[in-house]
């Protein structure tokens, strides 16, 4: 069986709280005791990531000690415990709802699949010969990210500006029905919402955020007051919470955690620039081509593979792209691709492999992603695609394109071609409503 990421749980108790909804959720946990982890090899390759139980822990090992080892390692940590560790690992309060442990153990398991991405992305350019010395991996700190701190209360305000490293651009917005503009027209990192604001106006922001084709990827943090509102904030989009004033400590690394993602979007995003004027784009959508397709893939195939780890690919055609050219002409058949491309790439995730398949056809690899969660994702691309008025030449009228999404996650010994075709034979349906 695979999984979305294979977690050491360091715990003495095995009726932790931590496991369940993990393993619900599609992780593979396995668990020792805090004396046992000393006996294992600190930080062991197999797993993704190491979750330290502090809420369990008998035999009274320092916590804090457990994380400096994990901080020198390098290895990505989550403590359940006091969020005043002076280190770059994520803590998590006791008291934590499902969706905020989920939610964290996402973005770090997230950041290690986009770090794997892009060293294959670049192994799979450079044998087309292009230079891509100019996309690095990006850097740990916040350093000089741009920020848009929305809110008005000053305490809490203060206390963010506090913490935040002095290199940082920072921008204040009071009003959050004025953020939406400040947003489009400047480029930030990340986004800081001081509470869910009056009438939970900061809530409603990060709902139109969320609904905003280019925003949509943009980090977004909520410093609450009320640790009541945790769910509620996690429900409405926010990627992660710092309670005020208990957890002002662990802002920056938590910050940190949402930037660096973005950076990898980014990142990822630069290499494919670089690498267009390569034989590596589709002129028709500006997506990968199909023939980088079939260098790339077969390697993500076999690293989730030898990692455990599952792999979705998504399946999706314009079901009535042939009419559309045979009604409109050849040019705007080629449009309606190169917009429906275009879409695409600012949908998926950095992470996220999107190719031109075939005409009229795309594929959409999700890393690490059941297809349960994936459905989650492509659930947003059906949606704008089935709501965009595509402009068009030789239309009166902008017309709908009509997505046929289907997905499949792959299998040993999977050709690229067996996964596309069981995909096409397993639509996109919701199994819980079916």
């Amino acid at each position: 069986m695979r999984y979305a990421a294979n977690l050491l749980v360091v715990s003495d108790s095995p009726a932790n709280t931590i496991e369940p909804c993990l393993i619900e959720a599609g992780y593979r946990c396995t668990r020792l005791s805090f004396l046992a982890m000393f006996e294992q090899d600190f930080g062991d390759q197999s797993f993704d990531l190491i979750l330290i139980d502090g809420e369990n822990n008998a035999a009274n090992v320092n916590v804090k000690d457990i994380a400096m080892m994990a901080s020198a390692h390098n290895f990505p940590t989550l403590v359940v415990g006091p969020a005043d560790i002076k280190c770059r690992i994520q803590t998590i309060s006791p008291g934590y709802c499902d969706l905020e442990l989920l939610s964290r153990v996402r973005a770090l398991v997230r950041l290690e699949t986009m770090e794997q991405e892009l060293v294959r992305r670049i192994a799979t350019t450079e044998t087309y010969g292009v230079d891509i010395s100019g996309v690095t991996s990006p850097e740990p700190d916040i350093g000089e990210a741009n920020i848009l701190i929305v809110g008005n209360k000053t305490v809490v305000l203060g206390n963010i500006l506090l913490r935040l490293d002095t290199r940082t651009n920072i921008h204040i917005c009071k009003n959050p029905d004025m953020a939406i503009d400040d947003l489009r027209t400047r480029r930030f990192d990340a986004v800081i919402l001081s509470g869910v604001g009056h009438g939970d106006s900061n809530l409603r922001l990060c709902y139109d955020i969320r609904a905003d084709t280019k925003l949509y990827n943009l980090p977004v943090l909520m410093v609450l007051e009320n640790c009541e509102n945790r769910r509620a904030a996690y429900v409405h989009g926010v990627s992660d919470i710092i309670l005020h004033e208990t957890e002002m400590d662990a802002l920056v690394n938590r910050a940190g955690l949402q930037i660096q993602q973005h950076r990898y979007r980014f990142a990822i995003q630069k290499l494919f620039r670089i690498a267009k004027p390569h034989p590596v784009a589709d002129g028709p959508t500006d997506l990968y081509s199909s023939g980088f397709m079939r260098a790339h893939l077969p390697k993500m195939f076999s690293e989730h593979a030898a990692q455990h780890k599952v792999l979705t690919v998504a399946s999706l055609k314009i079901a009535n792209f042939d009419e559309v050219t045979a009604d409109y002409g050849y040019p705007s058949g080629d449009q309606l691709l190169r917009q429906v491309g275009s879409t695409l790439s600012s949908l998926v995730r950095g992470e996220d492999f999107c190719c031109h398949y075939s005409t009229g056809h795309f594929v959409i690899a999700l890393p690490a992603t059941r297809r349960q969660e994936a459905m989650i994702a492509l659930k947003r691309v059906e949606g704008v695609l089935k709501n965009t008025d595509f402009a068009l030449p030789g239309t009166a009228m902008p017309i709908r394109a009509e997505p046929l999404i289907g997905m499949a996650e792959v299998s040993s010994g999977d050709s690229i071609e067996d996964v596309v075709e069981r995909g096409l034979t397993l639509p996109m349906v919701d199994e819980k409503a079916a």
